[in-house]
């Protein structure tokens, strides 16, 4: 009996707890359409004071285009609001003075810096916006030249909302054409903190000339060249075309293009994908030695007719030959481990890598690459193996002998 009346009191306090709990539950409640979601956020400093831009979007136009099609939207799915201040601290609460909701940042996906932040430190900007508990580390991180608020006002291509564009979702683009790989805000704090590492920011630029319909042109927002920190401060920019030889040496590079060219005629053209390589090195009289060993599969997209398979692929390894090595002597001009060569000598001989950097030494030259072996095997030709041509009908005299 005693058992029965426990089991009678358990259900009847459920019972009442269950009268309790929605009642209790909902007293903070927010409607999902009384706030602004936060998409990007740009920071600037200019004239003394912070300037920071926070994109938000239009979730119902958003909404109308993935229900029946893009529609036109005269703000291109998003709103720029700014705030100014002599921190980004007191910026921000500039910008929730005008601001008509109550901003939720657990959304945020972008974060877009100046060069004159950068040269400050990057800790200056990415140190204080990540400190409130509803920010991740999982944002893209870009660099700019351009004007911040014409990076996130830039229209994007079909008149889709911001979520699409290469802010947005740059390893959409990445797949397609890898050279410059996205950087999420865990994977720079990683690479600024491990030693052996070179920390890389993608740089965005709008690209004005491309884009157009029946009316106008359009700003699209591009990834193009990339900036070199050190010390977690703008250090250098290398340019795409100095960047290819790199492209060989990330194990995550997903599509490639190689453009085997003479004079300015491209007579063929090779896509590889997750290339394979090897870095051994070796110490020599106080200095150290480094050879590479790459091991490629490549398609062949196009070629010019009359080339041989044996020239396509010797002429394919010499490129990518003289890629990394240009790639590594610009990085030995801005004294940048640009290939990371240092890296497996870090996490496989520390007391060499000590030896080597005492005294905030930079270890390398331009003779520290000594050996560049380069391997190209053609997994296909394409769809067919003859080139494209026009056959003319047998018998048919040709145009030429009128």
């Amino acid at each position: 009996m005693r058992a029965l009346r426990l089991a009678k009191a358990a259900l009847l306090a459920g019972a009442l707890g269950l009268l309790v709990l929605p009642t209790a539950g909902c007293w903070d409640l927010r409607e999902l359409e009384h706030m602004f979601y936060a998409h990007a956020v740009g920071v600037d400093h200019r004239d003394g004071e912070y300037r920071l831009y926070v994109q938000i979007i239009d979730f119902s136009a958003l909404g109308k285009q993935e229900g029946r099609g893009p529609q036109p939207q005269e703000t291109g799915g998003s709103w720029v609001g700014l705030g100014v201040g002599g921190s980004i601290q007191e910026a921000l609460q500039d910008l929730y003075i005008s601001s008509q909701r109550r901003f939720y940042w657990g959304h945020l996906n972008s974060v877009v810096l100046s060069e004159s932040v950068l040269k400050q430190g990057i800790e200056t900007s990415v140190g204080v916006l990540s400190r409130y508990h509803e920010f991740r580390y999982t944002h893209w991180l870009f660099a700019t030249r351009e004007p911040i608020d014409d990076v996130l006002l830039a229209s994007p291509i079909l008149e889709f909302s911001p979520v699409y564009s290469q802010l947005g979702d740059p390893v959409d683009t990445y797949r397609q054409s890898s050279i410059i790989r996205p950087k999420r805000m865990f994977q720079l704090i990683a690479e600024m903190n491990e030693e052996g590492r070179t920390a890389f920011l993608p740089l965005i630029s709008l690209e004005r000339r491309r884009w157009a319909d029946g009316q106008k042109r359009y700003a699209a927002i591009e990834i193009r060249d990339a900036v070199i920190l050190k010390d977690g401060k703008w250090h250098a920019v290398m340019s795409d075309e100095l960047l290819f030889g790199k492209r060989w040496l990330v194990a995550e590079t997903e599509r490639a293009h190689l453009y085997i060219k003479r004079g300015s005629r491209t007579e063929a053209v090779l896509v590889f994908r997750r290339p394979k390589f090897d870095i051994d090195w070796r110490e020599e009289g106080g200095r150290i030695r480094f050879d590479l060993k790459l091991s490629l599969r490549a398609v062949i997209s196009e070629h010019s007719a009359g080339m041989t398979l044996d020239t396509i692929i010797r002429r394919a390894e010499e490129s990518i030959r003289d890629e990394i090595r240009l790639t590594y002597n610009e990085g030995i001009k801005r004294r940048t481990d640009v290939l990371n060569l240092l890296e497996p000598v870090y996490r496989n001989d520390l007391k060499l890598y000590r030896k080597l950097t005492s005294g905030g030494r930079f270890p390398l030259d331009e003779s520290s690459l000594r050996n560049i072996d380069v391997q190209v095997a053609i997994a296909s030709t394409g769809k067919t193996q003859d080139s494209f041509r026009v056959r003319e009908a047998k018998g048919k005299p040709s145009r030429a002998s009128g």
